[in-house]
């Protein structure tokens, strides 16, 4: 049952959904009243999940966000009071940091504030720091790595990326992906602010691609990660950027998400031929391409009863 407090939105989704329908064909996955109605939930909730970045820059936000030293940090809402006090390296190697590690479901921001925050010794990891020196970051990662596995309380990566490491020196650690990252970003002349300038001669969407393309470049940063990070920059407004599609190759849930809504059944379709399908709908019925991956990536779930999903 669509919920009253967003009642309106759940009509205009319908709306644009009975139009696309009209032109295109009913949509196999969607054809059972319940399932169209666990689909316009879900799109409404990511839509949700968007404007709580535009919510948040909207506020005045306590400084100890900003401080890996208290319990009040918060990645995303550190960034934003980087990007307002004009440290734009800051911000956007926060978001970095954010996707890298994740918010873990018991253990919170913890893996970031203890290696932002160098477990308190008075100075920060911070984007100076680890681009002048990324090995001796893998010299200090190595140093307290099980320092940072041993200390009391939960701990650990988000969901999304449980199969990440703390290692130094490993291809496949931490110290790996960060110095993958600064040499990714330096490349472009020395800072974000000249890296991201290379490629505005491109259109926001070609830009969004020609960026995930070249992430590629940064270890441990597969399809949801290079997408989590590009999509977190555009909701902050730290580079303009448009999703072009919803990225299907090589993704697992959303593709399972557009096999069902697309084909009517979870196997049926080649993800590039459903990524080129679900982008028409995304566009035709104004919804933009990462609200659509998240949307129906959590719709397939529970496609018949509605969940609400926290990312």
């Amino acid at each position: 049952m669509i919920r009253n407090n967003y009642r309106r939105d759940a009509e205009r989704i319908g709306a644009a959904l009975d139009a696309f329908e009209a032109e295109y064909g009913a949509l196999p996955g969607i054809l059972d009243p319940s399932f169209r109605e666990g689909l316009i939930d879900q799109i409404i909730d990511s839509e949700q999940r968007v404007a709580y970045f535009a919510r948040l820059r909207g506020r005045t936000l306590d400084a100890n966000s900003a401080d890996p030293g208290s319990t009040s940090f918060d990645p995303l809402r550190a960034s934003i009071i980087h990007a307002e006090r004009g440290n734009y390296d800051e911000a956007v190697w926060l978001v970095f940091l954010f996707v890298h590690f994740g918010r873990h479901r018991l253990a919170g921001w913890r893996y970031v504030r203890d290696v932002y925050g160098r477990l308190g010794d008075g100075r920060l990891w911070d984007w100076p720091s680890v681009s002048a020196d990324p090995i001796g970051f893998r010299y200090w990662l190595d140093d307290h790595q099980q320092e940072l596995l041993a200390a009391p309380g939960p701990r650990g990566f988000s969901n999304h990326r449980k199969y990440e490491s703390l290692n130094a020196w490993e291809k496949t650690g931490t110290g790996e992906a960060f110095e993958s990252y600064v040499r990714w970003i330096l490349s472009g002349g020395g800072d974000h602010a000249a890296f991201f300038a290379q490629f505005d001669v491109l259109d926001p969407a070609d830009r969004f691609d020609a960026l995930y393309r070249s992430m590629s470049a940064v270890a441990r940063f597969g399809r949801i990660a290079r997408f989590d990070y590009l999509t977190t920059l555009l909701k902050l407004e730290l580079v303009q950027l448009d999703v072009p599609h919803s990225y299907l190759v090589g993704a697992t849930g959303p593709l399972r998400g557009a096999q069902l809504l697309l084909r009517g059944k979870v196997g049926e379709g080649l993800a590039r031929d459903l990524q080129r399908e679900l982008q028409v709908l995304s566009q035709s019925i104004g919804i933009r391409g990462d609200v659509m991956e998240d949307a129906v990536c959590n719709w397939q779930k529970s496609p018949d009863a509605y969940q609400r999903f926290s990312g």
